[in-house]
């Protein structure tokens, strides 16, 4: 199956195509940050931790800091979701994972993988939603303008950026000129540059073995990340730090390789161990998780540590929630509606700001509930109103690929 020396001696199986326990991962995540990002426009919130050290941070950690009940749940809430854009490191490792893993399948099969092909699919998969998106954009911005006037006002955008955006250079671009829009849009160069270098790093995959690609990436993402955080005053994709002065972005691959070579690993793995995920215990991935994904929050709280944060909190969250995953399919709670979130999870990303800053927020506005009660109140019908609307521009999206039967494919963050 791998060019040169074999890294294992057992005979891997022909597994199947799908892993299902992935949609419940996937889902999970994608819930994690349109919360964080609900917390986010409600209450303002940065950072929840500052490069200050342990003993400095335990005052923001404090539950009840702010007095009552609520007070306190949305404490527990944001420390739950503050972090929930971390989530989107998730979604990389689980692109690596299913791009590796069905690879490895069909080669098993004796099929052989035609790059062109597999490249126009994720191109088409991944463009399609993206420009269906931005009309259902504008769309939400009119409709602001109409049902709510006193909030109305002109599109901050030209047709010139329209166009721009249309055509935009899927390598580098300001994040000041995708917020005009929807500064999500951040996540869509980075994910086809991965892509193209996808073929690249499988093959080193299968010439060098996991562990030295890892290395290989680990390498280059420290280091690029480390001269980020050190020298620039602007922020690339993928650093988590405030900047000196500003917040500018741009999305490059290199700050978020090793995630995604890390899905690459853990496929290799899985497919050639016997399919070490399922044998793992869900007490094993959950402590395995917690420990990880504390140990990248502790990272945040140092400059030097900078740099390896994102590493450390994407491997912990994916075997923190491949562990509740299997908790919960085990009461029988992963069902339809998990498989739906799953499924629409980058239809939902790019859908779901829209439906909060150009409708939802206005709407409570208007009624004065901006407060605690409010926040409650009002995130049921956040959550519920983000996956249908990204349900919608999922069915859009497959009826413009003219796809047809039910929904098969795993949504664009891992297809």
């Amino acid at each position: 199956m791998a060019e040169g020396k074999p890294q294992y001696t057992e005979e891997p199986s022909v597994p199947a195509k799908r892993i299902d326990i992935l949609d419940f991962v996937r889902a999970l995540a994608i819930i994690h940050i349109i919360m964080y990002h609900y917390y986010l426009e409600w209450f303002k919130g940065s950072f929840l931790v500052l490069p200050e050290g342990i003993l400095a941070n335990l005052p923001r950690l404090e539950v009840f800091k702010d007095g009552g009940v609520l007070g306190a749940l949305k404490n527990i809430f944001s420390f739950l979701f503050v972090y929930g854009f971390t989530s989107v490191n998730l979604f990389l490792l689980l692109s690596g994972f299913v791009l590796t893993y069905s690879l490895l399948s069909k080669a098993a099969k004796g099929a052989r993988t035609k790059w062109i092909g597999f490249l126009w699919k994720r191109l088409k998969r991944v463009l399609i939603p993206f420009y269906i998106s931005v009309v259902i954009g504008i769309g939400f911005l009119y409709l602001r303008n109409f049902v709510f006037p006193v909030m109305g006002a002109a599109p901050v955008y030209t047709l010139i950026d329209c166009v721009k955006l249309l055509f935009v250079p899927f390598v580098f671009f300001d994040i000041k000129f995708l917020q005009l829009f929807n500064g999500d849009y951040w996540f869509v160069p980075l994910i086809l540059q991965l892509y193209l270098v996808f073929p690249l790093l499988y093959w080193g995959l299968k010439k060098f073995g996991p562990w030295k690609l890892l290395a290989g990436a680990f390498i280059v993402t420290v280091v690029y990340r480390f001269i980020a955080a050190a020298y620039l005053e602007s922020v690339p994709m993928g650093v988590i730090y405030p900047a000196k002065n500003s917040y500018y972005m741009f999305s490059f691959f290199l700050p978020r390789l090793f995630e995604f070579a890390l899905g690459m690993a853990l496929a290799y793995w899985h497919f050639n161990r016997a399919n070490f995920l399922d044998r793992a215990t869900c007490l094993l991935c959950v402590a395995v998780g917690l420990v990880f994904s504390f140990s990248g929050f502790v990272l945040n709280m140092y400059s030097w540590g900078w740099p390896f944060s994102d590493l450390v909190v994407a491997g912990g969250l994916f075997f923190l929630f491949i562990g509740i995953a299997k908790k919960l399919d085990g009461k029988r709670v992963h069902g339809r509606f998990m498989n739906a979130i799953s499924g629409a999870s980058y239809e939902i990303f790019l859908l779901h700001h829209y439906f909060l800053n150009y409708f939802l927020m206005p709407l409570i506005m208007t009624l004065g509930l901006q407060n605690e009660t409010g926040f409650w109140l009002f995130m049921p019908v956040f959550f519920l109103g983000s996956v249908l609307i990204g349900e919608g521009g999922w069915t859009i999206s497959r009826m413009v690929e003219s796809t047809p039967g039910k929904k098969q494919q795993p949504s664009a963050f891992v297809s």
